[in-house]
């Protein structure tokens, strides 16, 4: 197992690439296009969510999921270099890789068998989705900080979850696995960003 632990890790490091060349490509994207690729990523989970066999994680989806993440994702980096400056960007992208490192260590070394929590996150991770989509409409700033602080503890969470199954050997193969990792950085990433971005200009 420990073997495919290696194999799990370099599909971790295959998906950021892929989400990478969506990223670069992200730049000649029109800024018209990409509120639809967000609704277009928003359906893909949906439709993952309630339609049976249809599994995001599997290898066509994932690369599609990580490729449009990528395309979206450059906006959202760019505007923040822009209204801050590429130093703090980087650094807090770092901080992301920390905390991520962290969790995973807690979550693989001090916490024992944490399968059970799966449903947990699951339906949490549900409400969010609803929330946001709600928020998507309505606007509200305080739901938006809400939805940034819960979605950071819920994907934490998440990170502990996954490196605990990986110690445990409850995965279904290290290419999902990769990806669930892949999927609990960049998020993690992006919600720091968002309070950075959100108490960054108190400053």
């Amino acid at each position: 197992m420990i073997k495919d632990h290696g194999k799990v890790w370099l599909y971790f490091l295959y998906y950021w690439v892929i989400f990478g060349v969506g990223t670069y490509f992200g730049q000649f994207l029109p800024e018209a296009w990409r509120p639809t690729l967000s609704m277009s990523l928003f359906a893909i989970i949906m439709i993952s969510f309630f339609v049976r066999g249809f599994n995001r994680s599997g290898p066509i989806l994932s690369h599609i999921y990580a490729i449009l993440i990528g395309l979206v994702s450059f906006g959202t980096f760019e505007g923040f270099i822009n209204q801050f400056d590429a130093q703090t960007f980087y650094q807090i992208v770092m901080i992301g890789i920390a905390v991520f490192i962290f969790f995973g260590i807690i979550g693989y070394f001090y916490l024992k068998d944490i399968s059970s929590w799966g449903k947990y996150l699951f339906m949490a991770l549900l409400i969010l989705i609803f929330s946001s989509l709600l928020n998507f409409f309505i606007q509200l700033d305080w739901l938006s900080f809400a939805i940034t602080i819960v979605g950071l503890l819920l994907y934490l969470g998440f990170t502990m979850y996954d490196f605990n199954r990986m110690k445990n050997n409850k995965y279904r193969n290290p290419r999902v696995m990769g990806f669930n990792l892949f999927i609990d950085l960049i998020i993690l990433i992006k919600r720091i960003l968002q309070l950075y971005r959100r108490f960054g200009n108190n400053r």
